[in-house]
Parts: structure tokens; C-alpha cells; sequence
């Protein structure tokens, strides 16, 4: 399994650092934000709250530099995984493939992300909202070739909100138990609805 040093945590962030973020992202991922508090943290993490503070002003600076940092991290990978196929296909299945993996790595991680969207996707920066996780799967749609479409259209921007809203129900139901992992497992499947859906 990867480490999660790779995905949210740099490797200059100094030791108190890193374990205030392992600490923060699990409580978030487990809890939420609202149930969890500076001194939650600062217990999870063996420091103190004025050590929190010399690295975040407040718990709200700290959720939104894991949720940006999470977010860049996670679109990054994926657009990385589609540019590198060599066509639609492929591309569909790296996409996939990335989101899975990842599910399956850091399943904390997409619980934050998915669980924190509303309130902290409206404070991030200028930059990381315009690397929407629609948007790239708007991008794949738009990638489809011409005789995969479709007789009757299907709205591209509707078919990007059904692939990203199968792939994070389907993490949400393992992370429920309502279907078993590993997230992976399902990669060929949604593959094959996403693409059915589009022919």
C-alpha cells in the first residue's frame, strides 16, 4: 500500500507538521469538520495547541490547506493518467483506473474531499477551482470519437456528472460496506457503463 506521506504531506514539512496533518485528515475523514476541534487534534497528534498554531492560524487554515492540497494532488493524477493514453479508450480506463487506485490507497482522503466540498470548495483558491474534478471529466467526454456518440446525444456535461457521480458513490458504498472492496475490482465495470452510456 502507498504511503500517504506522498499524497498530502511534503517531504520538507518538519516532523510536528506531518503528524498534525495525519492527525487532522483523520479525524476529519472520520468525524467531519464541524465535530472536530483544535484540541481533538492537537491530543490525535501528541502536541500541543500552540504547536498547531505555529503552523496553521486556525483548524480552518489546516482543513482547507489538506482539502487544496488533496484536490490539486487528485486532478493532477488524473489529468496525468488520461494525457498519457494514447486514445479514448485507453484514456477512459486510465481515469478510472486513477480514481480506483486512489480509493484504495488513501480512502481517507477521498472521504475528505467528498465529505468537506461544501464548505471549504468555495474558500479555495482562484487556481485549485479551476481544476474542477467535472471539468476533467468533461474533458474526457469531449475526447470521445465522433462514432462512439450516441444516436440520440447524450449532454456531454450530464454524461461528465454520471461518470464522476458513479465513481464517488461507488467509494461511498465501500466505504459503507454496502459493496466490497477493493475499489479497483470495479474498474471494468464502470469502464463498460461509462462507455455503453456514450455509444
Amino acid at each position: 500500500m502507498a504511503s500517504s506521506l506522498a499524497f498530502y504531506i511534503r517531504a520538507d514539512d518538519p516532523p510536528a507538521k506531518r503528524e498534525i496533518l495525519r492527525s487532522a485528515m483523520k479525524l476529519f475523514s472520520q468525524g467531519g469538520l464541524a465535530a472536530t476541534s483544535i484540541r481533538d487534534i492537537a491530543k490525535e497528534s501528541g502536541y500541543t495547541n500552540p504547536a498547531l498554531y505555529k503552523h496553521f492560524a486556525s483548524k480552518e487554515e489546516l482543513a482547507l490547506h489538506l482539502f487544496e492540497t488533496c484536490h490539486r494532488r487528485l486532478w493532477t493524477r488524473c489529468s496525468a493518467a488520461m494525457g498519457s493514453a494514447k486514445n479514448f479508450e485507453a484514456k477512459v480506463d486510465a481515469y478510472v483506473s486513477q480514481w480506483l487506485e486512489l480509493a484504495d490507497a488513501y480512502p481517507e482522503v477521498l472521504a475528505f474531499l467528498s465529505d468537506s466540498a461544501r464548505v471549504l470548495w468555495p474558500k479555495a483558491s482562484p487556481k485549485v477551482r479551476q481544476q474542477t474534478m467535472i471539468g476533467l471529466a468533461y474533458t474526457l467526454v469531449a475526447a470521445a470519437p465522433h462514432k462512439w456518440r450516441h444516436a440520440v446525444a447524450v449532454n456531454p456535461h450530464l454524461a461528465a456528472a454520471s461518470l464522476q457521480g458513479t465513481l464517488a458513490e461507488l467509494i461511498r458504498m465501500m466505504q459503507v460496506g454496502v459493496v466490497k472492496g477493493p475499489a479497483t475490482r470495479w474498474k471494468a465495470d464502470v469502464a463498460a457503463l461509462f462507455r455503453k452510456m456514450i455509444m
